[in-house]
């Protein structure tokens, strides 16, 4: 399993999955707890993405605990780039994965010298009218303690294929605990999500002029094909790949395509 888990020295949690090539740093998506990866999600990674923990050293990130109210995607992305300054000390590759990217580009914009390549996978400037719905009732969920509604809702809400809807509401009511966490209060996946309801960063993409891919499917329900290509659009030579029939899942569902493109960008 990881190399390291535990918090850098600013104090975010990170595993260290592989050390094996040029560093390649993922934020990841918004989580219940913030907290260093569990091994599940350690597992799933390895699983998804094994090529990638082959050929490059993985710091796959969370974000600060008992986070203040008002804190913004820009306020995460300098905590990355310190930890990047403290622990890694050198440029990075940097992958941010849905809520993720919201930082991540941020983290381009602001901190140039810091980024070798910038990958934005299954996410885009801003979220469409459906994601920052569904965004505000997962808050609200989070935010009133009642994990067993937010764990089916959440199940629901990401699943993809022809599962039907009853089936996933019983395994998230069953097995949600242990798959998402059960945190003392909702109050950080809370701002988070408030985070990216109110991101929008159109006006600073221009000044992003790292060599950039973004990728995401064609049927993402949270950002839309149409907010994923103008992300690509408005950050200068940047590389689209829209998968097809892909949903917001795809490193899950396409999981071949999805790892081979990005190779394919990391190493040419």
């Amino acid at each position: 399993m990881a190399i390291f888990t535990g918090y850098s020295t600013n104090g975010v949690p990170y595993a260290k999955l592989s050390d094996k090539g040029p560093v390649l740093v993922v934020l990841t998506g918004s989580e219940l707890e913030h907290q260093p990866p569990t091994k599940t999600a350690q597992q799933g990674f390895y699983l998804g993405l094994k090529r990638l923990t082959q050929n490059y050293s993985i710091y796959l990130t969370s974000r600060k605990q008992n986070l203040p109210k008002g804190y913004t995607a820009q306020d995460m992305s300098n905590d990355v780039a310190e930890m990047i300054r403290r622990d890694v000390r050198k440029p990075v590759h940097i992958m941010g994965m849905s809520s993720g990217g919201s930082s991540a580009m941020h983290l381009a914009a602001d901190h140039p010298d810091l980024i070798n390549k910038l990958i934005l996978a299954m996410t885009g400037y801003r979220l469409n009218p459906h994601g920052r719905e569904v965004a505000a009732f997962w808050r609200d969920l989070a935010l009133a303690g009642d994990w067993p509604a937010l764990y089916q809702r959440m199940g629901v809400d990401v699943a993809e294929g022809s599962t039907p809807e009853w089936l996933t509401r019983l395994m998230m009511r069953w097995f949600g605990k242990a798959l998402l966490g059960s945190p003392k209060d909702g109050s950080d996946f809370a701002i988070v999500l408030d985070s990216d309801i109110n991101l929008d960063v159109a006006d600073k993409l221009a000044s992003i002029r790292h060599s950039t891919l973004v990728i995401g499917g064609e049927q993402d329900p949270f950002y839309g094909a149409d907010n994923i290509r103008e992300t690509a659009r408005l950050i200068p030579h940047a590389e689209l790949c829209l998968l097809k029939d892909g949903g917001h899942a795809v490193v899950k569902t396409q999981t071949k395509a999805f790892e081979t493109a990005i190779l394919n960008f990391l190493q040419n």
